[in-house]
Protein backbone atom coordinates (compact mmCIF):
# COMPACT_ATOMS: atom_id res chain seq x y z
CA UNK A 1 0.00 0.00 0.00
CA UNK A 2 1.24 3.49 -0.83
CA UNK A 3 1.94 5.52 2.30
CA UNK A 4 1.35 9.25 1.99
CA UNK A 5 4.35 11.46 2.29
CA UNK A 6 4.74 14.20 4.85
CA UNK A 7 4.03 16.79 2.20
CA UNK A 8 0.80 15.02 1.24
CA UNK A 9 -0.27 14.81 4.85
CA UNK A 10 0.61 18.44 5.38
CA UNK A 11 -1.38 19.47 2.33
CA UNK A 12 -4.44 17.65 3.54
CA UNK A 13 -3.92 19.05 7.04
CA UNK A 14 -3.98 22.57 5.70
CA UNK A 15 -7.23 22.05 3.79
CA UNK A 16 -9.22 20.39 6.59
CA UNK A 17 -9.30 20.88 10.39
CA UNK A 18 -7.07 18.52 12.33
CA UNK A 19 -8.49 15.64 14.29
CA UNK A 20 -6.31 15.72 17.41
CA UNK A 21 -4.45 18.83 18.50
CA UNK A 22 -2.89 19.56 21.89
CA UNK A 23 -5.47 17.50 23.76
CA UNK A 24 -8.40 18.98 21.83
CA UNK A 25 -10.41 17.47 18.99
CA UNK A 26 -11.22 19.69 16.04
CA UNK A 27 -14.33 18.51 14.18
CA UNK A 28 -15.32 14.89 14.52
CA UNK A 29 -14.30 13.19 11.41
CA UNK A 30 -13.59 15.57 8.59
CA UNK A 31 -9.92 14.81 8.24
CA UNK A 32 -10.24 11.25 9.47
CA UNK A 33 -13.00 10.27 7.05
CA UNK A 34 -11.17 11.91 4.14
CA UNK A 35 -7.98 10.04 5.00
CA UNK A 36 -9.83 6.76 5.46
CA UNK A 37 -11.28 7.12 2.00
CA UNK A 38 -7.86 7.83 0.48
CA UNK A 39 -5.68 5.69 2.77
CA UNK A 40 -8.00 3.17 4.45
CA UNK A 41 -5.77 1.84 7.22
CA UNK A 42 -4.00 5.03 8.27
CA UNK A 43 -4.67 7.87 10.66
CA UNK A 44 -2.41 10.90 10.29
CA UNK A 45 -1.68 13.08 13.28
CA UNK A 46 -1.42 16.85 12.93
CA UNK A 47 2.35 16.92 12.82
CA UNK A 48 2.45 14.41 9.98
CA UNK A 49 5.23 12.56 11.83
CA UNK A 50 3.21 9.74 13.37
CA UNK A 51 1.02 7.17 11.67
CA UNK A 52 -1.38 4.83 13.41
CA UNK A 53 -3.53 1.97 12.24
CA UNK A 54 -7.29 2.02 12.64
CA UNK A 55 -10.05 -0.45 12.01
CA UNK A 56 -11.56 0.15 8.58
CA UNK A 57 -14.97 -1.31 9.52
CA UNK A 58 -17.77 0.91 10.86
CA UNK A 59 -18.63 0.18 14.53
CA UNK A 60 -22.05 -1.28 13.68
CA UNK A 61 -23.43 -4.72 12.89
CA UNK A 62 -26.70 -6.41 12.01
CA UNK A 63 -28.40 -8.54 14.68
CA UNK A 64 -31.76 -10.30 14.94
CA UNK A 65 -34.14 -8.96 17.58
CA UNK A 66 -37.74 -10.16 17.92
CA UNK A 67 -37.66 -11.63 14.43
CA UNK A 68 -36.31 -8.45 12.79
CA UNK A 69 -32.84 -7.66 11.47
CA UNK A 70 -31.71 -4.37 13.02
CA UNK A 71 -28.49 -2.45 13.56
CA UNK A 72 -26.50 -2.46 16.78
CA UNK A 73 -23.45 -0.36 17.59
CA UNK A 74 -20.35 -2.26 18.64
CA UNK A 75 -19.05 0.03 21.38
CA UNK A 76 -20.41 -1.00 24.76
CA UNK A 77 -19.45 2.15 26.68
CA UNK A 78 -19.65 5.82 25.75
CA UNK A 79 -16.30 7.54 25.09
CA UNK A 80 -14.64 8.91 28.23
CA UNK A 81 -11.99 11.06 26.57
CA UNK A 82 -11.54 13.18 23.48
CA UNK A 83 -9.23 10.55 21.99
CA UNK A 84 -11.86 7.82 22.50
CA UNK A 85 -14.47 10.16 21.01
CA UNK A 86 -12.44 10.67 17.85
CA UNK A 87 -11.91 6.92 17.51
CA UNK A 88 -15.62 6.13 18.00
CA UNK A 89 -16.96 8.81 15.66
CA UNK A 90 -14.53 8.61 12.76
CA UNK A 91 -16.98 6.84 10.44
CA UNK A 92 -20.03 8.99 11.11
CA UNK A 93 -21.71 11.58 8.92
CA UNK A 94 -22.63 14.87 10.58
CA UNK A 95 -25.93 16.71 10.13
CA UNK A 96 -27.19 19.91 11.68
CA UNK A 97 -25.28 21.73 14.42
CA UNK A 98 -22.50 19.56 15.86
CA UNK A 99 -19.70 20.59 18.24
CA UNK A 100 -16.29 21.24 16.69
CA UNK A 101 -12.88 21.83 18.22
CA UNK A 102 -13.58 19.96 21.46
CA UNK A 103 -12.08 21.37 24.66
CA UNK A 104 -13.39 18.86 27.20
CA UNK A 105 -15.63 15.81 27.39
CA UNK A 106 -17.40 14.45 30.46
CA UNK A 107 -19.11 11.08 30.08
CA UNK A 108 -22.03 10.57 32.48
CA UNK A 109 -24.51 7.78 33.15
CA UNK A 110 -26.99 8.78 30.47
CA UNK A 111 -25.29 11.40 28.33
CA UNK A 112 -22.01 13.06 27.44
CA UNK A 113 -21.33 16.71 28.23
CA UNK A 114 -19.13 18.38 25.63
CA UNK A 115 -17.40 21.74 25.81
CA UNK A 116 -16.27 23.10 22.47
CA UNK A 117 -15.34 26.42 20.95
CA UNK A 118 -18.88 26.60 19.58
CA UNK A 119 -20.52 26.16 22.98
CA UNK A 120 -21.75 23.43 25.32
CA UNK A 121 -23.57 20.32 24.10
CA UNK A 122 -25.24 17.24 25.48
CA UNK A 123 -24.69 14.12 23.40
CA UNK A 124 -26.61 10.86 23.63
CA UNK A 125 -25.49 7.57 22.10
CA UNK A 126 -27.89 4.99 20.74
CA UNK A 127 -26.94 1.33 20.96
CA UNK A 128 -29.88 0.54 18.66
CA UNK A 129 -29.83 3.30 16.02
CA UNK A 130 -32.91 4.04 13.93
CA UNK A 131 -33.99 6.69 11.45
CA UNK A 132 -37.01 8.96 11.72
CA UNK A 133 -35.93 11.69 14.12
CA UNK A 134 -35.58 14.29 11.37
CA UNK A 135 -39.08 13.46 10.09
CA UNK A 136 -40.48 14.13 13.55
CA UNK A 137 -38.53 17.40 13.79
CA UNK A 138 -40.80 18.87 11.12
CA UNK A 139 -43.42 19.18 13.85
CA UNK A 140 -43.03 22.69 15.24
CA UNK A 141 -43.89 22.80 18.92
CA UNK A 142 -42.27 24.99 21.56
CA UNK A 143 -42.61 22.18 24.09
CA UNK A 144 -40.20 19.91 22.22
CA UNK A 145 -36.46 20.23 22.64
CA UNK A 146 -35.47 18.68 19.34
CA UNK A 147 -31.83 17.72 18.78
CA UNK A 148 -29.82 20.41 17.01
CA UNK A 149 -27.73 17.89 15.09
CA UNK A 150 -26.35 14.41 15.06
CA UNK A 151 -23.95 11.84 13.70
CA UNK A 152 -25.32 9.02 11.58
CA UNK A 153 -24.42 6.04 9.41
CA UNK A 154 -26.60 5.29 6.38
CA UNK A 155 -29.36 7.52 7.79
CA UNK A 156 -29.33 5.81 11.21
CA UNK A 157 -28.85 8.25 14.08
CA UNK A 158 -25.99 7.03 16.27
CA UNK A 159 -25.49 10.22 18.29
CA UNK A 160 -27.85 13.16 18.84
CA UNK A 161 -26.83 16.57 20.15
CA UNK A 162 -28.67 19.15 22.22
CA UNK A 163 -27.38 22.58 23.13
CA UNK A 164 -26.72 22.65 26.85
CA UNK A 165 -28.14 26.09 27.60
CA UNK A 166 -30.21 25.37 30.68
CA UNK A 167 -29.07 24.59 34.20
CA UNK A 168 -32.55 23.56 35.35
CA UNK A 169 -32.88 19.99 36.67
CA UNK A 170 -35.01 17.46 34.82
CA UNK A 171 -38.40 16.38 36.14
CA UNK A 172 -37.00 13.11 37.53
CA UNK A 173 -34.59 14.96 39.81
CA UNK A 174 -37.35 17.30 40.96
CA UNK A 175 -39.68 14.33 41.54
CA UNK A 176 -37.12 12.61 43.77
CA UNK A 177 -36.79 15.83 45.77
CA UNK A 178 -40.57 16.03 46.28
CA UNK A 179 -40.73 12.37 47.33
CA UNK A 180 -37.83 12.80 49.76
CA UNK A 181 -39.56 15.81 51.37
CA UNK A 182 -42.98 14.07 51.16
CA UNK A 183 -44.36 17.05 49.25
CA UNK A 184 -47.07 15.20 47.33
CA UNK A 185 -48.87 18.41 46.36
CA UNK A 186 -45.87 19.68 44.40
CA UNK A 187 -45.25 16.20 42.98
CA UNK A 188 -48.84 16.04 41.76
CA UNK A 189 -48.59 19.45 40.10
CA UNK A 190 -45.31 18.48 38.44
CA UNK A 191 -46.79 15.33 36.89
CA UNK A 192 -49.87 17.19 35.70
CA UNK A 193 -47.61 19.63 33.84
CA UNK A 194 -45.67 16.72 32.32
CA UNK A 195 -48.87 15.08 31.11
CA UNK A 196 -50.05 18.35 29.59
CA UNK A 197 -46.72 18.88 27.81
CA UNK A 198 -46.81 15.34 26.38
CA UNK A 199 -50.34 15.87 25.02
CA UNK A 200 -49.31 19.17 23.45
CA UNK A 201 -46.38 17.55 21.64
CA UNK A 202 -48.55 14.66 20.45
CA UNK A 203 -51.11 17.06 19.01
CA UNK A 204 -48.33 18.63 16.93
CA UNK A 205 -47.00 15.26 15.77
CA UNK A 206 -50.50 14.07 14.89
CA UNK A 207 -50.87 17.07 12.61
CA UNK A 208 -47.90 15.72 10.63
CA UNK A 209 -49.26 12.21 10.15
CA UNK A 210 -51.81 9.76 11.56
CA UNK A 211 -52.92 6.37 10.32
CA UNK A 212 -55.56 3.80 11.26
CA UNK A 213 -55.14 1.53 14.27
CA UNK A 214 -52.71 -1.21 13.32
CA UNK A 215 -54.10 -3.95 15.58
CA UNK A 216 -52.42 -6.78 13.69
CA UNK A 217 -48.91 -5.28 13.91
CA UNK A 218 -49.38 -4.16 17.52
CA UNK A 219 -50.67 -7.54 18.66
CA UNK A 220 -47.85 -9.25 16.78
CA UNK A 221 -45.25 -7.08 18.50
CA UNK A 222 -46.74 -7.74 21.94
CA UNK A 223 -46.94 -11.49 21.23
CA UNK A 224 -43.25 -11.52 20.26
CA UNK A 225 -42.39 -9.81 23.54
CA UNK A 226 -44.50 -12.29 25.52
CA UNK A 227 -42.73 -15.19 23.87
CA UNK A 228 -39.27 -13.68 24.30
CA UNK A 229 -39.82 -12.90 27.98
CA UNK A 230 -41.88 -16.04 28.72
CA UNK A 231 -44.59 -13.86 30.26
CA UNK A 232 -48.24 -14.56 30.95
CA UNK A 233 -50.49 -13.32 28.14
CA UNK A 234 -52.95 -10.48 28.69
CA UNK A 235 -56.00 -11.06 26.52
CA UNK A 236 -56.47 -8.27 23.99
CA UNK A 237 -59.46 -6.86 22.15
CA UNK A 238 -59.22 -4.83 18.94
CA UNK A 239 -57.55 -1.50 19.70
CA UNK A 240 -60.34 1.05 19.62
CA UNK A 241 -61.52 3.72 19.95
CA UNK A 242 -59.13 6.66 20.02
CA UNK A 243 -55.99 4.82 18.96
CA UNK A 244 -54.81 6.05 15.58
CA UNK A 245 -51.19 5.35 14.72
CA UNK A 246 -49.04 8.48 14.85
CA UNK A 247 -45.41 9.59 14.87
CA UNK A 248 -44.97 8.44 18.45
CA UNK A 249 -42.12 9.51 20.69
CA UNK A 250 -41.21 6.21 22.31
CA UNK A 251 -40.19 5.33 25.85
CA UNK A 252 -40.95 8.61 27.57
CA UNK A 253 -39.65 9.04 31.10
CA UNK A 254 -39.46 11.91 33.58
CA UNK A 255 -35.79 12.53 32.88
CA UNK A 256 -36.82 13.61 29.37
CA UNK A 257 -38.84 16.54 30.80
CA UNK A 258 -37.43 19.83 32.04
CA UNK A 259 -38.99 23.16 32.94
CA UNK A 260 -37.63 26.45 31.65
CA UNK A 261 -37.21 29.52 33.83
CA UNK A 262 -40.39 31.00 32.33
CA UNK A 263 -42.39 27.96 33.48
CA UNK A 264 -42.71 26.07 30.16
CA UNK A 265 -42.41 22.30 30.51
CA UNK A 266 -40.47 20.85 27.57
CA UNK A 267 -39.40 17.35 26.62
CA UNK A 268 -36.59 15.68 24.71
CA UNK A 269 -37.40 12.71 22.46
CA UNK A 270 -35.82 9.50 23.79
CA UNK A 271 -33.47 7.09 22.08
CA UNK A 272 -34.82 3.66 21.04
CA UNK A 273 -34.26 0.46 22.94
CA UNK A 274 -33.89 -2.93 21.25
CA UNK A 275 -37.62 -3.70 21.04
CA UNK A 276 -38.55 -0.24 19.72
CA UNK A 277 -35.79 -0.43 17.12
CA UNK A 278 -37.18 -3.80 15.96
CA UNK A 279 -40.65 -2.27 15.60
CA UNK A 280 -39.30 0.74 13.69
CA UNK A 281 -37.51 -1.60 11.29
CA UNK A 282 -40.91 -3.11 10.42
CA UNK A 283 -42.43 0.33 9.89
CA UNK A 284 -44.64 0.10 12.98
CA UNK A 285 -45.89 3.35 14.49
CA UNK A 286 -47.80 3.48 17.76
CA UNK A 287 -50.78 5.34 19.26
CA UNK A 288 -50.48 8.34 21.57
CA UNK A 289 -51.57 6.22 24.53
CA UNK A 290 -48.36 4.21 24.32
CA UNK A 291 -46.25 7.31 24.99
CA UNK A 292 -48.48 8.14 27.96
CA UNK A 293 -48.23 4.55 29.21
CA UNK A 294 -44.42 4.77 29.04
CA UNK A 295 -44.56 7.86 31.25
CA UNK A 296 -46.95 6.13 33.67
CA UNK A 297 -44.67 3.11 33.80
CA UNK A 298 -41.67 5.32 34.61
CA UNK A 299 -43.62 7.08 37.37
CA UNK A 300 -44.28 3.61 38.81
CA UNK A 301 -40.56 2.78 38.66
CA UNK A 302 -39.61 5.96 40.50
CA UNK A 303 -42.29 5.74 43.18
CA UNK A 304 -42.26 1.95 43.72
CA UNK A 305 -41.70 1.37 47.43
CA UNK A 306 -41.26 5.11 48.05
CA UNK A 307 -44.88 6.30 48.36
CA UNK A 308 -48.02 4.75 49.81
CA UNK A 309 -50.69 3.30 47.51
CA UNK A 310 -53.12 6.23 47.88
CA UNK A 311 -50.45 8.79 46.99
CA UNK A 312 -49.28 6.65 44.07
CA UNK A 313 -52.79 6.60 42.61
CA UNK A 314 -53.06 10.38 43.01
CA UNK A 315 -49.75 10.86 41.21
CA UNK A 316 -50.90 8.67 38.34
CA UNK A 317 -54.21 10.52 38.17
CA UNK A 318 -52.38 13.85 37.95
CA UNK A 319 -50.39 12.82 34.87
CA UNK A 320 -53.49 11.31 33.25
CA UNK A 321 -55.57 14.41 34.01
CA UNK A 322 -52.91 16.70 32.54
CA UNK A 323 -52.81 14.59 29.38
CA UNK A 324 -56.55 14.10 28.91
CA UNK A 325 -57.59 17.69 29.73
CA UNK A 326 -55.27 19.23 27.14
CA UNK A 327 -57.28 20.68 24.22
CA UNK A 328 -57.35 18.84 20.93
CA UNK A 329 -58.39 15.39 19.72
CA UNK A 330 -56.01 14.75 16.85
CA UNK A 331 -53.91 12.43 19.02
CA UNK A 332 -56.98 10.27 19.69
CA UNK A 333 -58.50 10.35 16.22
CA UNK A 334 -61.33 12.73 17.09
CA UNK A 335 -62.38 10.73 20.16
CA UNK A 336 -62.44 12.37 23.58
CA UNK A 337 -59.13 11.56 25.29
CA UNK A 338 -61.03 10.41 28.39
CA UNK A 339 -62.86 7.82 26.30
CA UNK A 340 -59.65 6.62 24.66
CA UNK A 341 -58.32 5.79 28.13
CA UNK A 342 -61.18 3.35 28.84
CA UNK A 343 -60.14 -0.23 29.24
CA UNK A 344 -62.76 -1.78 26.96
CA UNK A 345 -60.73 -1.01 23.82
CA UNK A 346 -57.40 -1.74 25.45
CA UNK A 347 -57.11 1.72 26.93
CA UNK A 348 -54.06 2.68 28.94
CA UNK A 349 -53.71 -0.69 30.67
CA UNK A 350 -52.72 -2.71 27.60
CA UNK A 351 -49.91 -0.28 26.86
CA UNK A 352 -48.64 -0.27 30.45
CA UNK A 353 -48.53 -4.04 30.16
CA UNK A 354 -46.64 -3.70 26.88
CA UNK A 355 -44.19 -1.30 28.55
CA UNK A 356 -43.50 -3.84 31.28
CA UNK A 357 -42.76 -6.47 28.61
CA UNK A 358 -40.57 -4.01 26.71
CA UNK A 359 -38.66 -3.10 29.86
CA UNK A 360 -38.09 -6.75 30.73
CA UNK A 361 -36.88 -7.54 27.23
CA UNK A 362 -34.62 -4.50 26.92
CA UNK A 363 -32.99 -5.09 30.31
CA UNK A 364 -32.35 -8.71 29.40
CA UNK A 365 -30.68 -7.55 26.17
CA UNK A 366 -28.43 -5.27 28.25
CA UNK A 367 -27.86 -7.97 30.92
CA UNK A 368 -29.46 -5.72 33.54
CA UNK A 369 -31.78 -6.78 36.38
CA UNK A 370 -35.54 -6.43 35.93
CA UNK A 371 -37.08 -3.52 37.83
CA UNK A 372 -39.49 -4.20 40.73
CA UNK A 373 -42.20 -2.31 38.84
CA UNK A 374 -41.93 -4.72 35.90
CA UNK A 375 -42.16 -7.71 38.22
CA UNK A 376 -45.19 -6.22 39.96
CA UNK A 377 -47.13 -5.60 36.75
CA UNK A 378 -46.39 -8.97 35.19
CA UNK A 379 -47.10 -10.79 38.47
CA UNK A 380 -50.58 -9.25 38.66
CA UNK A 381 -51.67 -9.99 35.10
CA UNK A 382 -53.96 -12.83 36.26
CA UNK A 383 -56.06 -10.54 38.49
CA UNK A 384 -56.27 -7.90 35.75
CA UNK A 385 -57.32 -10.63 33.33
CA UNK A 386 -60.24 -11.61 35.56
CA UNK A 387 -61.41 -8.00 35.79
CA UNK A 388 -61.22 -7.60 32.03
CA UNK A 389 -63.15 -10.81 31.45
CA UNK A 390 -65.95 -9.74 33.79
CA UNK A 391 -66.42 -6.23 32.45
CA UNK A 392 -66.28 -7.39 28.84
CA UNK A 393 -69.16 -9.77 29.54
CA UNK A 394 -71.16 -6.80 30.84
CA UNK A 395 -70.19 -4.78 27.78
CA UNK A 396 -71.18 -7.57 25.38
CA UNK A 397 -74.55 -8.09 27.09
CA UNK A 398 -75.22 -4.34 27.03
CA UNK A 399 -74.62 -4.33 23.27
CA UNK A 400 -77.07 -7.23 22.88
CA UNK A 401 -79.61 -5.24 24.89
CA UNK A 402 -79.07 -2.17 22.71
CA UNK A 403 -79.57 -4.28 19.57
CA UNK A 404 -82.77 -5.80 20.98
CA UNK A 405 -84.06 -2.35 21.86
CA UNK A 406 -83.31 -1.05 18.36
CA UNK A 407 -85.04 -3.99 16.66
CA UNK A 408 -88.00 -3.75 19.03
CA UNK A 409 -88.44 -0.05 18.24
CA UNK A 410 -88.29 -0.74 14.49
CA UNK A 411 -90.85 -3.53 14.87
CA UNK A 412 -93.10 -1.23 16.93
CA UNK A 413 -93.02 1.36 14.17
CA UNK A 414 -93.68 -1.11 11.35
CA UNK A 415 -96.20 -3.31 13.13
CA UNK A 416 -97.12 -2.18 16.63
CA UNK A 417 -97.85 -4.99 19.07
CA UNK A 418 -97.51 -5.80 22.73
CA UNK A 419 -94.61 -8.14 21.98
CA UNK A 420 -92.62 -5.51 20.06
CA UNK A 421 -93.10 -2.93 22.81
CA UNK A 422 -92.04 -5.49 25.43
CA UNK A 423 -88.96 -6.45 23.43
CA UNK A 424 -87.93 -2.82 23.07
CA UNK A 425 -88.49 -2.12 26.76
CA UNK A 426 -86.57 -5.24 27.78
CA UNK A 427 -83.69 -4.34 25.46
CA UNK A 428 -83.46 -0.83 26.88
CA UNK A 429 -83.53 -2.19 30.44
CA UNK A 430 -80.79 -4.72 29.73
CA UNK A 431 -78.65 -2.07 28.07
CA UNK A 432 -79.03 0.40 30.94
CA UNK A 433 -78.31 -2.19 33.64
CA UNK A 434 -75.38 -3.89 31.90
CA UNK A 435 -73.82 -0.62 30.74
CA UNK A 436 -74.12 0.74 34.27
CA UNK A 437 -72.45 -2.39 35.67
CA UNK A 438 -69.70 -2.10 33.09
CA UNK A 439 -68.97 1.53 33.99
CA UNK A 440 -69.11 0.72 37.70
CA UNK A 441 -66.90 -2.38 37.49
CA UNK A 442 -64.36 -1.13 34.92
CA UNK A 443 -61.14 -0.19 36.71
CA UNK A 444 -60.11 3.42 36.35
CA UNK A 445 -56.92 4.09 34.37
CA UNK A 446 -55.14 5.46 37.44
CA UNK A 447 -55.93 2.39 39.55
CA UNK A 448 -55.48 -0.55 37.18
CA UNK A 449 -51.88 -1.34 38.19
CA UNK A 450 -51.79 0.07 41.72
Amino acid sequence: MRVPSKSTAKGISERWPTTISSGRASGFNVLTVRLIREYPVLLIMESGDALAETDSKPPIKMVEVLGSRIHKTLFENAPKSIEEWVKCTQFFEAWGDVPVDLISLNSGRKQIMIESRGGSYRAEFSQWPVSGMRARMRSENNRVEWPVGGLSIEGLDIILFWKDESNSPDAEEVMFQHIASQDMVSATQLLERCGRALASVQEGLSAQWTGPSDSRAWNSSITKLEEATKSRTLWRAPFKPGMPAMLSLGKMSLDRFSESHDGVMRLRPPMCGASDAASRSRGVEWPALRDLAALMYNIGEITHGNVVADDFEKLRLAAIRGWSDHPGRRRTGGVKPQRALQIIGGGLSIWEYEQALTSKFDTSENSSPTSPRTDYILRNIASVQRKLFTIRIFSAVSLIGASSAFLGIIASILEPSQMSFSAAAAGVSVYIVMNGLYRFMAPKPESIFT
